[in-house]
């Protein structure tokens, strides 16, 4: 049976847009909003069947209908067919979602007849509201078609101003998540002041540089966190970019929660809406980083300028160490034949005392030809070595770094090791790394250093060999842990590394296809391990 279709009573219709407006708001969704909206429409105008489209763009079309209404397949999916005479006003063209008509046809299924009004909010059309006679639950008389529609029109206006507001926030909240995601993911240091120099905004970059979290700084006054005498430069800054001008870049000291110094660089800028100002936004740049790579590399060009004047210095002590030897060679050779009585005031133990003489220079020469060729550039040839014979040359490049620390030195090479297809040189120049970490680490003398080699077999029982430096020094705090292979990254005071040592180390042993791994904890010493596979090394 259908039901009797009637004028709306205006008394009841202001009430159902007084009870809308009451419910509206902007967490809504478009299918919330769509269904609040029609629940009101079939009590004000029952005897209709009603539809609301909500356009969503790529998302498709949101439909909702009272019970037992269908749309016609053009409308569930085609453009939205409207009357030419209904748009004047709204100013909308006809397009691939808009096709504009003289008479459109029915939007719902079985319906004789019916009208369709736009959904449209400042300019842009959000959909359609279709009212539709003779369908399934509708009367079939449209005597109050008219009458309808105008009474429709401010119900239908205000839905589409609710599903306008409803976009407008959706997108919003996106833009500002996005640009939220977008400062606080940056790689730059973010920060925004209020004109009474409130911190507003302080981003990822800026927690982890200064250890502080955003919960302690932002509401903050910033010139509480910068050092004493640059608040003045501040402030001069903050209010020339206050009053419009463009502030060349600041420079800011202040520390960390751990007590790092820091040192930043800032560029500042004033934001605001016409000639109003409410922010300032300053982005900026960790030159204490910077400064530190730029001592290093100072440092590690002194250092290998050191290395080339130490190369000509070992040239020169070549030929005086030369005549050292020749000359105590000559003088043992004749004290030995000379028979006793013929020998003047030379006494038995002086030949002893000239063997010392040539065993010591001896020992320099060969030593400076050692450093001299460690300290040449290493060439690419791999050569079939012995790892404990790279092990033992390495301790003697560091037996001057072992004796004056005072360190307590064992050495444990496995019997036997298979050979190894390595870059000698490069290979030294790993353990002497390792070993002199290991004894810098050490908090003082007594400690212990303990160096071994060792075979094992590795992925697909392949043959490897390997060797380890063990200390028991301070150990390396989790923090710093994933950062000691990165270039220039060190824990040790000024002048006592670069920070090039283990960065260096790990190039080598990847460029021969092997593993460098480290265990350690604070206060507990720390475990480095090279394990190289005894194969040929494709360069």
């Amino acid at each position: 049976m259908m039901r009797a279709i009637g004028r709306p009573d205006p008394a009841r219709l202001a009430e159902g847009v007084l009870a809308l407006s009451r419910e509206l708001h902007l967490e809504l969704d478009e299918r919330e909003l769509a269904a609040r909206f029609l629940r009101v429409l079939a009590e004000l105008f029952p005897g209709r069947a009603i539809v609301i489209r909500v356009d969503r763009g790529d998302e498709g079309r949101l439909i909702e209908a009272t019970r037992g209404a269908r749309l016609m397949p053009h409308a569930e999916t085609g453009p939205f067919e409207l009357k030419r005479s209904s748009l004047r006003k709204t100013q909308l063209i006809e397009s691939g979602r808009v096709r504009l008509v003289e008479a459109p046809a029915p939007a719902v299924l079985g319906a004789h007849a019916g009208f369709t009004i736009p959904l449209v909010a400042g300019g842009q059309l959000q959909g359609a509201l279709d009212v539709a006679y003779g369908a399934p639950g509708a009367d079939a008389d449209p005597a109050w078609m008219d009458s309808d529609e105008r009474a429709l029109i401010p119900l239908a206006n205000q839905l589409s101003v609710a599903l306008r507001n409803r976009r407008l926030h959706r997108e919003t909240s996106f833009l500002r998540d996005y640009l939220g995601k977008l400062v606080d993911h940056a790689g730059a240091l973010i920060l925004g002041i209020d004109p009474q120099f409130r911190v507003t905004v302080f981003n990822r970059a800026l927690a982890e540089l200064t250890g502080y979290t955003p919960a302690e700084i932002i509401g903050s006054d910033l010139r509480r966190w910068v050092a004493p005498a640059d608040v003045a430069r501040l402030t001069r800054t903050a209010l020339g970019a206050l009053a419009g001008s463009e502030p060349p870049p600041l420079d800011l000291n202040t520390v960390a929660k751990d007590g790092r110094p820091l040192h930043t660089v800032w560029s500042v800028a004033a934001v605001g809406r016409g000639a109003r100002t409410e922010a300032i936004v300053a982005v900026g740049q960790d030159v204490t980083r910077i400064e530190s790579l730029q001592r290093q590399v100072i440092q590690a060009e002194k250092l290998a300028t050191l290395g080339q004047l130490a190369a000509g210095v070992v040239h020169e002590l070549n030929n005086p160490l030369t005549s050292v030897i020749v000359y105590a060679e000559y003088l043992l050779r004749k004290l030995e034949k000379a028979p006793a009585d013929a020998r003047g005031p030379f006494q038995p133990a002086d030949a002893d005392k000239l063997r010392r003489i040539l065993e010591g220079a001896e020992r320099i020469l060969n030593l400076s030809r050692d450093l001299v060729q460690y300290a040449k550039p290493a060439t690419e040839h791999l050569d079939v070595i012995s790892l404990n014979d790279v092990v033992r040359q390495a301790l003697v490049f560091c037996e001057h770094e072992i004796r004056h620390g005072g360190v307590m030195l064992a050495c444990r090479l496995a019997d036997e090791l298979p050979p190894l297809y390595a870059v000698r040189g490069q290979l030294q120049q790993v353990v002497v790394n390792l070993i002199t970490n290991a004894a810098h680490a050490l908090p003082g003398a007594g400690g212990r250093v303990r160096v071994s080699t060792f075979a094992r077999r590795g992925v697909g029982g392949l043959p490897q060999v390997g060797f380890a430096v063990e200390d028991d020094g301070r150990g390396i705090s989790t923090s710093d842990l994933p950062h000691i292979f990165e270039p220039f990254f060190t824990t040790k005071t000024d002048g006592k590394g670069t920070g090039l040592g283990l960065s260096i180390v790990q190039g080598i042993v990847d460029r021969h296809h092997g593993q460098v791994s480290v265990e350690s904890s604070p206060g507990r010493g720390s475990t480095f391990t090279v394990v190289l596979p005894t194969g040929h090394a494709e360069r």
